[in-house]
């Protein structure tokens, strides 16, 4: 084997190793279970969606300036040390289903009959905190059981 050809081989394996490494790395980021050492209480979880209450509802948003539903969960539960994806169908696949939801759990919701497309977190007294749709603010809504999908706690 020439020189080039090992060079050619080395260059090649280094390659696919830096590929393997950035889709390691990526699926760590995207793909990251909620983490139950929290010592987060839905009571917290609750406080710190009111302070979101009058922000604007932005599609794909995730901040003070603008949020969507799941960018109001994953946000929130993010400043109390739990990781959510920015998806209210995938945000579902996390935490335990409970029969109904207490404070800080969240409530996932079917308005159009396409399966989830909302979420928004339990406050305990029938109501929720959520970023409805474009045109609102982050809210109270009352949780409209014959539209809910299910809850779940994910503390």
């Amino acid at each position: 084997m020439s020189v080039l050809s090992i060079l050619s081989v080395k260059v090649r394996l280094g390659l696919v190793a830096a590929l393997l490494a950035a889709v390691v790395a990526v699926s760590m980021f995207f793909v990251q279970p909620a983490r139950s050492q929290s010592l987060a209480s839905g009571d917290a979880v609750v406080a710190d969606a009111q302070t979101w209450i009058g922000v604007p509802y932005v599609y794909g948003g995730a901040s003070r300036y603008g949020v969507d539903c799941s960018g109001l969960t994953m946000a929130v539960f993010a400043e109390l040390g739990v990781s959510l994806p920015h998806s209210a169908a995938t945000q579902y696949g996390y935490g335990t289903p409970v029969a109904s939801p207490g404070p800080g759990d969240l409530v996932f919701s079917d308005y159009t009959g396409g399966g989830i497309g909302h979420v928004g977190i339990a406050t305990g007294d029938g109501s929720m905190i959520d970023a409805p749709y474009p045109g609102t603010t982050v809210r109270y809504d009352p949780i409209s059981p014959a539209n809910v999908v299910g809850y779940k706690s994910v503390l």
